[in-house]
């Protein structure tokens, strides 16, 4: 997948012309450096780097150490011997320092990217309570060593490879030899490899080029910030896809239920993990939807509310003017734009911003008489209860189904909820992630599988690996073993 030994123009015998050639090749970018100097040996040779990309103390070590030695006697780590102005240019932009040599013509990489990069903080998106609050950086190699910091195996393995037409990234995958199946891992090679982007500036680049349908509003795949997700994901048979530049590793394959889960439910009680998973899930479906069964029962089925219940929301609704349905998607919207303003602000103010607005704007609403009190109840809920979902990608998800699901049951009631809910539960029984259906084990059905999907299992029972997975090595450890 790399292009550095695709045919380019052949070097010059001296290295003062494959500079000129470079310069050209890379447009007269003027952070282009070189420096020339004569070998011990008496020579012509040269340096090339772009500014800003190498590490300053490492380039001092290899002018010092170039000029004092032959380039056979080099101490530097050298990535590879390269014969064409295209492969010293590629080397270049990705922070190489390239030595040119003449009798024979050639260059030599060394490996001396410095790029300034921020340390490694607990990540945002994934915050925790108790468990590792280290996260992933912008650093391939950094976020590599993290994981095999939580992950200390032999058997761990990393493969790179280059995706871009125009601008080559380095991307890693990473797999237990003995546990992840050859089969996934031979399969995400191919979809990798036929990748036709001419840029890929992100994990979520890859991510809709790999999945199995680009085009679901669902997640086939999974992003994290966090090397110990990353690492019990590795174990459980799953592969990692690391991109240089990118915090977030993909996670793959990946089903429904998995959404709905975290790292965390791993270090307390069993009791206590599989309550808060079972926790979310039940959010999710009152995220989803609680607003459709408002505008159901209030527009349709009056007779399912009890009588002082029904006169108190009848009195509340009377100055409104418009249906509950209006209601609904003015207030599900408004809060939808209350919740990206107060993300997109500065951190100090966004979470104030959208709190005080939210207070303000609701009882404003109610005053003005646009909204009934009941409506306000019921979007701040039904906001409150999606913000228990984990996975970004699926919190999204569940916020957006509320719109269709209101609009069905805004014309069929309960009967049009019933028909969003299976026809929403057959698309995802279509899904594939990888070959794996999107909602096993559920569907198909694995009692076994459920036990630590649904719930939390106990760690001294949880002996087998999931297959949903297809794991060539079923078992943790052998049974019997303490």
């Amino acid at each position: 997948m790399s292009r550095t030994n695709q045919p380019g123009q052949r070097l010059a015998s001296k290295p003062a012309e494959n500079i000129s050639l470079l310069k050209k090749r890379m447009r007269d970018t003027q952070d282009l450096i070189y420096i020339e100097f004569a070998l011990c040996s008496g020579q012509p040779g040269a340096v090339c780097y772009l500014q800003g990309l190498t590490d300053e103390r490492k380039l001092e070590n290899l002018l010092k150490e170039v000029k004092e030695k032959d380039p056979p006697q080099l101490t530097f780590r050298r990535d590879e011997e390269l014969e064409s102005i295209d492969q010293i240019a590629e080397a270049l932009a990705h922070g190489k320092a390239v030595v040119l040599l003449s009798d024979p013509a050639r260059g030599i990489a060394i490996d001396t990217l410095g790029v300034q990069l921020r340390k490694v903080d607990e990540p945002t998106s994934e915050s925790t309570l108790k468990g590792p609050r280290s996260g992933f950086t912008e650093s391939l190699s950094n976020n590599l060593a993290l994981v095999r910091f939580y992950l200390p195996s032999a058997d761990l393995k990393a493969e790179y490879c280059e995706i871009g037409q125009t601008s080559r990234i380095k991307v890693a995958l990473i797999s237990i030899d003995g546990v992840t199946n050859p089969v996934i891992l031979e399969e995400l090679r191919r979809r990798i490899r036929e990748i036709p982007a001419d840029f890929i500036l992100g994990s979520n680049y890859i991510e809709e080029w790999i999945a199995d349908n680009p085009y679901t509003l669902f997640p086939l795949v999974e992003s994290t910030e966090r090397p110990d997700r990353v690492a019990g994901a590795l174990i459980d048979g799953r592969i990692a896809v690391m991109v240089q530049g990118s915090p977030f590793v993909t996670l793959l394959p990946f089903v429904f239920l998995q959404a709905f889960q975290v790292g965390e439910d791993y270090e307390w009680q069993f009791y206590i993990g599989s309550a808060l998973r079972l926790l979310r899930i039940l959010c999710a479906l009152i995220g989803m939807l609680l607003p459709a069964f408002y505008v159901a029962t209030i527009t349709f089925h009056h007779e399912l509310i009890p009588t002082a219940l029904l006169q108190s929301i009848a009195a509340a609704k009377e100055p409104v003017p418009f249906p509950a349905v209006v209601e609904s998607f003015a207030m599900m919207a408004a809060f939808e734009i209350m919740r990206e303003a107060g993300i997109r602000m500065p951190r100090q103010i966004g979470q104030a911003v959208s709190i005080v607005g939210a207070l303000i704007l609701g009882q404003a609403a109610v005053q003005a008489g646009i909204v009934s009190p009941i409506m306000v109840i019921v979007a701040a809920l039904t906001g409150i209860c999606t913000f228990t979902l984990p996975a970004t990608a699926m919190n999204y998800a569940i916020r957006l189904l509320q719109f269709g699901m209101t609009f069905l049951a805004s014309i069929l009631g309960y009967v049009g909820i019933m028909f969003g809910i299976v026809v929403l539960l057959t698309y995802l029984a279509s899904l594939r992630s990888f070959g794996i259906p999107y909602l096993a084990p559920a569907a198909p059905f694995h009692f076994g599988e459920l036990t630590d999907v649904l719930v939390r299992r106990p760690h001294p029972l949880n002996v087998k690996r999931p297959a949903l997975f297809r794991s060539i090595s079923p078992y943790r450890w052998k049974r019997g073993r303490p």
